[in-house]
């Protein structure tokens, strides 16, 4: 089960919709569909012209899970702001946190109760914006001329990684929602890995991705369930 309520948090900035200026953001509301119940997620501005991106899943006695990045617009690249998560599986607690300085070139964090500070450099994403990044890349891609992979520094649990993803090519995809012609993304692990996790990216919905499948010692198949864009 843990499985599948981490695999969700790759969804949260998938249902956002952008103009062809891609710092001309659209908020939206979406629910997925998963295998402890439904999630929510959101994306809105706040009183300071940050955009915040939210999910909840509420599974009842055996699940509940938050997050919550915050995150501006640097011509056409995010800059993060800060990051909350706190997840609850059972009787498991986990609860992590993240601010950006972009000033002094650090993230100041926690983990699991530790606390530590690592060096930030420029174009680093956050844990849940990295998708989103790569949603804007695409819009500016040649459909026609792919290019093999695409690659981002992003922040992940202490430390500055690299995030690499595979693209594989087009397929239709179905979805509670409907079906859609999709760009098939794989994220690439550490040479040795068991785990794969692939993408779908529907141009149809601005190139959101709607369908996730993880598989980390066992299956997970995440996909979208409803899609509402906001004024």
């Amino acid at each position: 089960m843990k499985k599948v309520v981490t695999t969700v948090l790759v969804l949260l900035t998938s249902f956002s919709v952008f103009s062809d200026q891609l710092n001309n953001l659209k908020g939206s509301i979406a629910t997925l569909a998963t295998n402890v119940g439904d999630m929510e997620v959101s994306m809105t501005k706040n009183t300071e012209g940050n955009w915040v991106l939210k999910s909840h899943l509420d599974g009842g006695r055996l699940v509940q899970r938050k997050e919550e990045e915050i995150f501006q617009m640097d011509g056409n690249d995010i800059k993060p702001i800060s990051y909350y998560f706190k997840q609850r599986i059972f009787l498991k607690k986990l609860k992590s946190s993240a601010l950006f300085n972009w000033k002094n070139k650090n993230v100041a964090y926690k983990e699991a109760g530790q606390e530590g500070l690592v060096s930030l450099m420029e174009g680093t994403l956050g844990p849940s914006t990295a998708q989103l990044q790569l949603r804007f890349d695409f819009k500016k891609l040649d459909l026609e001329n792919l290019p093999e992979e695409m690659i981002y520094n992003v922040f992940w649990k202490g430390k500055i990684k690299k995030r690499v993803y595979k693209i594989i090519g087009k397929e239709n995809t179905k979805t509670p929602m409907g079906e859609f012609l999709t760009y098939k993304v794989e994220r690439i692990f550490s040479k040795g890995s068991e785990r794969a996790q692939i993408f779908w990216l529907a141009p149809e919905l601005d190139f959101a991705v709607i369908r996730i499948l993880n598989i980390d010692g066992r299956e997970t198949d995440i996909k979208i369930k409803t899609f509402k864009i906001l004024d």
